[in-house]
């Protein structure tokens, strides 16, 4: 039970940190930097702006992709692959509401009839 969870965090600590790097190689694209001092603080901030939705991401696949020279294809993967499978269980759920509510009104109707029945006695 132990083992799929490491490896879990394995590749999920893997990914992380090829993220975090192609965000920090977007940054020093972006604000063109060749300073030591600033390309650390810029690795500091693609930290934080890694994990944040939709502008690490999209800071992610310019790295990928222009520093390291991916496919947009391969650097898209590496970075949307969470919505990805967020949107494909979505699809695939089931709306759990709409039958919880038909269940709750026919046994509404058939208390109802019992309780016409009882009260006609």
């Amino acid at each position: 039970m132990k083992m799929p969870i490491l490896i879990v965090l394995f590749f999920y600590i893997v990914i992380s940190i090829f993220q975090i790097s192609a965000v920090a190689d977007a940054l020093k694209l972006i604000f063109m930097t060749n300073n030591t001092f600033l390309e650390g603080l810029l690795f500091i901030v693609s930290l934080f702006l890694t994990f944040m939705p939709f502008i690490g991401p999209i800071l992610g696949i310019i790295g990928a992709t222009f520093i390291w020279e991916w496919n947009i294809f391969f650097s898209a993967l590496l970075f949307f692959w969470p919505y990805m499978i967020g949107f494909f269980f979505m699809v695939l759920r089931k709306n759990p509401n709409h039958d919880d509510a038909s269940k709750i009104k026919s046994k509404d109707i058939e208390d109802a009839q019992i309780l016409d029945e009882e009260k006609y006695k």
